[in-house]
């Protein structure tokens, strides 16, 4: 699990719209052996040419493990094979994150969603620099526990 943080709210007045937002995502962690699978995205314009790891926010209401498989068939144009729970990581001050990242096997990207133009696989060493910062993080979760040396059933 990620090191413990904590979240300060501010009470806001009825009818105010407060300046912290909480986000709940999943993540499908793909590999091959010592590389990950990353799409670059198109939009929005703000992470345009930016590499990540299939990731969304999830659905008021959604379980986590039904996320992943929406964001892979949304995403990758993909069915998931197997999902298998790595992590969950929580991070952030005004803005709060908590993802829940799934360690996942598929049998190929499809038809890639209208965000994005590309998925290819890159060594976990070798990175692009164009990869988003928190999509990093998780990956370096992963190899800190050596998921990119074991088979997915280990």
């Amino acid at each position: 699990m990620s090191s413990p943080k904590l979240a300060r709210l501010v009470p806001q007045p009825d009818g105010a719209q407060p300046e912290e937002v909480m986000h709940v995502s999943s993540f499908a962690l793909i590999r091959r052996g010592t590389q990950v699978l990353l799409i670059r995205r198109t939009k929005p314009e703000r992470w345009a040419g930016k590499w990540v790891i299939p990731s969304a926010i999830l659905i008021f209401g959604e379980d986590p493990a039904a996320g992943v498989r929406r964001v892979v068939m949304e995403q990758l144009g993909s069915k998931v094979s197997v999902a298998i729970l790595l992590d969950v990581q929580s991070y952030g001050e005004k803005h709060w994150d908590m993802c829940f990242v799934y360690d996942v096997q598929m049998p190929g990207p499809g038809k890639l969603g209208q965000d994005f133009d590309k998925a290819a696989y890159f060594d976990v060493s070798a990175l692009p620099p164009e990869v988003r910062d928190d999509h990093k993080e998780v990956i370096e979760m992963a190899r800190s526990r050596d998921v990119f040396e074991k088979d997915l059933a280990d």
